[in-house]
Formats: structure tokens, C-alpha cells, sequence
């Protein structure tokens, strides 16, 4: 008997060294407690004993049916145990791991209640966290659990709805139910499944299918869990359904590829545009040069064309003027013809009184040869008389006949002199319309060198702007290229 309270006195030491220990009374008042549960709570003993159970209660729970049930069950004996939420010194939460003992009497009565507890908030809050950070993936994320042979053994709410199953559905039937057949027989999916059972992590995105056929992409990690022996129990596998952004990534892989085929397009016709307006701003210059070249003939031209204008002038007041003589020698030309006449006129009373002397004469001599030796030197005049008469009829039919010659060559002078009259006159009009026609040939190639230097002016405006247009060819290629690289990047 005597060892037997010495065991339970050890005992009661040992449970009194290693718990937090406190007794209270039937009703909840505090009778004793020791040193660890006073360190635990943060208070003194005389701070606590005799005050009631409740001051290390949360006021909610103690106003509780909840609480008051608990202290009518430890008065009527039934033991309680479990973790507690109690409040210490200044509202701090401790968590306990405690057992609630009913002490019975002799008389079967409960005469006290003794807790036994542990600290463990430390732990509880850990698990508090860990619950915490579960449910916040449960709430936000898929979530399914298999065996390490890929067997289901449970999923969320959030993973049954992305592929359309209840959990009764799956339940027992491999991952492979959600994978493409051909995937399940290829050495991929038997990898897959060998690596996550040798304990190693998997992450990616991965397309699985759901209920009726339907495709789902989901961004998931599986999650090897181990136990204390390092072995793999089970699989956690959270996910995210991505299936609308995967979608408008193949979507817009799709159009990309689309874009990027006809920026190569684009790229081909602007660096074809580029060349042809490198080729139009090479000839611009050419012609630009050829224009220069025309221009500057254009230039000669026109004063070459000034000075046959200066000169055809000079020509019309040259033939103007020998118009004028001509006209002047006509003139005098039909004044000689006239003069000729009048003559002519003076040679036949010249010749008629020829003829008179020399009748005189005659009728002198007849008359001498009638009065006889008395007569003989009125004879002798009569006789010089006629021979003067002969000479005055000879030498007056020599003037006749040069007066007839000179009256011939003054027609011919005048008929010539007519003609060169007519000739001038048309030399004079032809001279006139050419003068005209070389004011006029002046004055279109004043304009044309005038039009060839506003060519000019254009053309190196037309070549300023080729070059400029081939510079933002070049922009756009180097852009083009620049956003055809990053629709790569994109599709990639």
C-alpha cells in the first residue's frame, strides 16, 4: 500500500512537472493550479483563484447554450477533452490540448473538476494557417488528389465544375479519364505517372478533357505527398482553369501566323516599292539631268534664235532698202524711156529740117545753075548746105537708131527692174513672215527654256520626294520587320 502512494505521488509529480494543471469546482470556480498553467495564461494565482472558469473565455462562447451544456455535463461527471480556445492575461488567445476530469467522491458525487492541458498553440495556429491557406486553394483553385498510381481519390467543387463531374463519377477511375487517348498509350504518360510516384514535381499547362468530350486547359502542379518514411502517399494536384486565355492563344497564334504570313507579304511588296522608288529616284536624277541638258539647248536655242531674229531684220530693212532703189531706178528707168521719146521727138524735126536744107538746097543749086557764073558761089554753099543736110539726115538716123537701142534697153531695164520690184516684194513678204515666224519661234522657246526650268524645279522636287518616299520605305520595312519579329515572338 505504501509503495502504491509513492507511485502515485510520483505520477502526480510527473504530471504536475510536465501540465499545465488547474482544479475547479463542480459549478467552475477556480480552486488551485500550478505553476505551468499560470505561466501558459500569463496570470498569478491570487489573480484567478476563486473566480469562475469563464475568465478564460471568449464572452461569445461563454453567453453560449454551448458553454453552459459544458459545465452541466462535467457536474454530472462525463469527461470532455479536445483543443480549447482560451483567452489569457490581456485577451491573449491560447490554444490548449486539455482533458476536462470529472473527480467522483465516495458518495458518487463530483466533488471537482481537474484539467490537464497542454500548450499547443503554437501548433494550432500552424494548423489554423495551413487550414486557412487550404480552404483560401480550395476556394480559388481545382483540386484533386490521386494515389500514386493515378488512381482518384478526391476532388473540389472547383475541379468538378471546369470538367463536368460529380465526384461519384470519378471517384476510383485513373487520371488517364481525363487525357487524350492517344496521350494515355504513349511512353509520355507512363513517364508522367513513374516520375510523380518517385516524388518529383510537375508543373505546366496541360489540356485534359472533361465531361461529353468537352476541352479544358488547365495551369496545375502536381504535388508529391510524403510521408514520415519519405515515401509518396498520395498525389495533390491544384489547378487553374485557363481555358479562355489558352483559347485566344490559339486564337491569336492563328491570326498571328495569319499576320506574320502578310507582313512577309508586305515586306516583300515595300522592299519591292522601296526599289522601284530607289529605281524612279535614279532616273529622276537622269532625267533631271536630261531636262538640265535640254534646257540649257533650249537656252542656246533661243538665242540663237534672237540673233537670226536680229539678223532677219537687219535682212528686211537690208530689202526694204534695195526695194526702195529698185523702186528709185524704175523710176528713173521709165524717166529715161520718156526722155528717149522726147529724143526721138527732136531727131525727126532734126531729120525733117534736114530735109528742108537739103530741099533748100536742091532749089539753090537750081537756081545757081540758072543764074550762071553769077550763081557759082551760092552754088558752092548750096553744094556744102546739102552736104551738111546729108550729114545732119546721116547723123540723125545714127541717133535715131541709139535712141531706138536706148529705148530697147530702157524696156528691158524697166521689164527687169519689174521684175526685181516683184521679186523683192516677195522676198520682202517672205523676209516679213519669217521675221514673224522667228518672233514667234523666240517667243516658244523663251517659253520652253522658261517651261524646262519649272521642269527642272519639279523634277528635283519630284526627286527630293523619291527620296524622301524611299526613307520611309525604309521606316516602314524596318517597322514592318520590327512587328513581324514581335508577331514571332507572339505566336511563339
Amino acid at each position: 500500500m505504501f509503495g502504491f502512494i509513492n507511485d502515485l505521488k510520483a505520477i502526480v509529480a510527473a504530471i504536475d512537472a510536465s501540465q499545465a494543471v488547474i482544479e475547479f469546482t463542480p459549478d467552475g470556480r477556480v480552486i488551485k493550479a500550478n505553476a505551468n498553467f499560470l505561466q501558459v495564461m500569463g496570470y498569478s494565482f491570487d489573480e484567478i483563484v476563486g473566480k469562475h472558469h469563464e475568465i478564460f473565455c471568449d464572452q461569445a462562447f461563454v453567453s453560449s447554450d454551448v458553454y453552459r451544456q459544458f459545465w452541466r455535463n462535467l457536474s454530472s461527471g462525463t469527461f470532455q477533452s479536445g483543443a480549447f480556445k482560451r483567452v489569457g492575461r490581456g485577451g491573449r488567445v491560447v490554444w490548449l490540448q486539455a482533458t476536462y476530469n470529472p473527480i467522483i467522491d465516495r458518495k458518487g458525487l463530483v466533488c471537482k473538476v481537474i484539467k490537464f492541458a497542454a500548450d499547443i498553440t503554437e501548433t494550432k495556429l500552424r494548423e489554423l494557417d495551413s487550414i486557412g491557406k487550404m480552404a483560401a486553394i480550395d476556394r480559388a483553385q481545382a483540386v484533386i488528389e490521386f494515389s500514386p498510381d493515378g488512381t482518384v481519390l478526391a476532388a473540389n467543387e472547383n475541379f468538378l465544375d471546369v470538367l463536368g463531374y460529380r465526384l461519384d463519377e470519378i471517384k476510383g477511375h485513373h487520371h488517364q479519364m481525363f487525357c487524350d487517348p492517344t496521350y494515355v498509350a504513349s511512353p509520355d504518360y507512363k513517364r508522367f505517372w513513374s516520375r510523380l510516384a518517385a516524388g518529383e514535381f510537375i508543373a505546366d499547362e496541360f489540356r485534359r478533357i472533361g465531361k461529353g468530350g468537352k476541352i479544358a486547359y488547365i495551369q496545375a502542379s502536381y504535388n508529391p505527398i510524403f510521408d514520415d518514411t519519405g515515401a509518396v502517399i498520395k498525389v495533390v494536384k491544384f489547378a487553374t482553369d485557363v481555358t479562355p486565355g489558352v483559347e485566344r492563344r490559339l486564337a491569336n497564334d492563328t491570326i498571328g501566323r495569319a499576320i506574320d504570313g502578310q507582313l512577309g507579304d508586305v515586306l516583300s511588296q515595300m522592299d519591292g516599292a522601296n526599289q522601284m522608288a530607289s529605281g524612279a529616284s535614279s532616273a529622276s536624277t537622269e532625267t533631271s539631268a536630261m531636262v538640265n541638258a535640254v534646257a540649257a539647248a533650249a537656252e542656246e536655242l533661243s538665242a540663237s534664235v534672237r540673233e537670226i531674229a536680229e539678223s532677219m531684220t537687219a535682212a528686211k530693212s537690208g530689202v526694204e532698202s534695195v526695194f526702195r532703189h529698185a523702186e528709185t531706178a524704175n523710176g528713173s528707168a521709165a524717166s529715161l524711156a520718156t526722155s528717149a521719146e522726147s529724143m526721138n521727138s527732136v531727131v525727126t524735126f532734126i531729120q525733117d529740117i534736114a530735109s528742108q536744107i537739103n530741099l533748100l538746097a536742091l532749089n539753090a543749086t537750081i537756081e545757081s545753075a540758072r543764074a550762071g557764073e553769077a550763081g557759082k558761089g551760092f552754088a558752092v554753099v548750096a553744094s556744102e548746105v546739102k552736104s551738111l543736110a546729108n550729114q545732119a539726115s546721116t547723123s540723125t538716123k545714127t541717133i535715131g537708131d541709139e535712141i531706138a537701142r536706148i529705148q530697147s534697153i530702157s524696156g528691158e531695164v524697166a521689164a527687169a527692174l519689174n521684175l526685181i520690184s516683184d521679186s523683192l516684194t516677195h522676198v520682202l513678204d517672205s523676209v516679213g513672215n519669217v521675221a514673224s515666224a522667228i518672233e514667234e519661234q523666240h517667243a516658244v522657246t523663251g517659253e520652253i527654256s522658261s517651261n524646262m526650268q519649272s521642269a527642272v524645279s519639279a523634277i528635283q522636287d519630284i526627286e527630293n520626294s523619291l527620296i524622301r518616299i524611299t526613307g520611309a520605305f525604309g521606316a516602314v520595312v524596318t517597322a514592318s520587320g520590327d512587328v513581324k519579329i514581335n508577331v514571332e515572338r507572339l505566336v511563339a
